[in-house]
């Protein structure tokens, strides 16, 4: 593993390492608005592949990935309504929403594992942001081995090299921009739509209950 000090100073520099590693191939950790994730482009699959057996996960679990925009999102999942307040709310924010994927990219398929919904996340975090930016869209996904297999969520290098220094596949890369403020992982909600036009409803599940709570939720599409 690499592990790259993250400053003011060197952060445009960082910044491209980062992003010309993803494009080749890389795996990534990067600093969010809750613990540090785990990057790899969602356009390469073999990086996906690897993504997976850095964490120890099966295939039947799905990751979500993050995005730069709000319109980026629109590229690949089934936007609604009520996708458009929450996402005027919350985003960038420690909040995730799961989507019909309407991309028939094999890929985003299989983050889906399945299940046909693709979760969206756009931190408030301004390295996150700029790496989504410059590489284009990457997992979501947090730095850490399944809960399975020992997983905890990582805050600081330390968490990261607890976890992964004595592994086999471990991440190729760690942008270390301090201890993170403890925040629990993003609030979850999958949004799932019936009919069409304007008989559509939108049904609202919260399948992970986070830093926005569910009453913030409902009180943002009044």
């Amino acid at each position: 593993m690499i592990i790259l000090k993250l400053t003011k100073t060197n952060y445009s520099k960082v910044l491209r390492f980062a992003v010309n590693s993803l494009k080749k191939g890389k795996t990534v950790v990067y600093p969010t608005d809750t613990s540090y994730g785990l990057a790899a482009l969602i356009s390469n699959k073999v990086a996906i592949t690897k993504l997976y057996k850095i964490k120890e996960r099966g295939f039947n679990k799905p990751v979500h990935i993050f995005v730069a925009s709000v319109s980026v999102a629109k590229k690949y999942v089934q936007w609604n309504g009520v996708a458009e307040k929450l996402a005027k709310r919350f985003l960038p924010g420690p909040f995730s929403m799961a989507l019909s994927l309407k991309s028939k990219n094999k890929v985003l398929k299989k983050l889906t594992a399945g299940t046909g919904y693709l979760g969206i996340r756009i931190a408030k975090n301004n390295f996150a942001l700029d790496l989504a930016k410059k590489a284009g869209p990457i997992t979501a996904t947090s730095a850490n081995l399944a809960s399975a297999k020992g997983g905890f969520d990582s805050y600081s290098s330390k968490d990261l090299l607890k976890q992964f220094s004595d592994k086999k596949h471990k991440p190729d890369i760690i942008i270390d921009a301090g201890k993170l403020k403890k925040v629990k992982p993003s609030t979850f909600v999958k949004l799932s739509t019936k009919g069409q036009g304007n008989q559509q409803e939108v049904d609202l599940e919260v399948l992970r209950a986070g830093p926005i709570s569910e009453k913030q939720i409902f009180a943002a599409l009044k």
